[in-house]
């Protein structure tokens, strides 16, 4: 049972962190254009030791591959999440805050709050691309790391 409760606490972190992925996005205010994106995303996850222990090697090594989807980005996207960057708000609950948030010379940086979850993003974004890195640690001190990259591959969506 506790190794269940390891398992959703560890993927609640995931997808915590991974949310943070729209905030790669305050690039309206720096350029970034609408259009196709590749993303590439590698995890790197504390799991409690005795859920380590368990796991079978192939799903270790899967959780440490890097993962590539594409999504479009429209420039009602942007401008949304240009809004939201303005008036220091995240895509998250009303109990979760932007607590900090600078955006200079290609250069992002911010961190948020949920709770006892605090996430961090550093980053650079140009016309056609982005890449970061978002640290968020859990209520438990267990700490999600995420690096991220994403290129434009074209104006037109799928």
């Amino acid at each position: 049972m506790q190794s269940r409760r390891s398992m959703r606490a560890s993927r609640a972190a995931l997808l915590a962190a991974a949310s943070g992925v729209s905030f790669a996005l305050y690039a309206q205010t720096l350029g970034l254009s609408p259009g196709l994106y590749e993303f590439t995303s590698t995890v790197d996850m504390q799991l409690p030791p005795d859920l380590a222990a368990r796991m079978p090697p192939q799903a270790l090594a899967r959780m440490q591959q890097p993962h590539v989807t594409q999504h479009c980005i429209s420039q009602p996207d942007l401008d949304h999440v240009s809004q939201q960057i303005v008036q220091g708000q995240s895509n998250r609950p009303e109990s979760c805050q932007v607590t900090e948030h600078s955006l200079s010379g290609g250069q992002v940086r911010f961190t948020s709050q949920c709770g006892e979850r605090v996430s961090h993003f550093e980053g650079s974004i140009a016309s056609d691309s982005f890449q970061g890195t978002m640290v968020s640690t859990n209520e438990g001190g267990r700490t999600v790391t995420i690096k991220m990259s994403a290129r434009r591959l074209g104006a037109g969506c799928k």
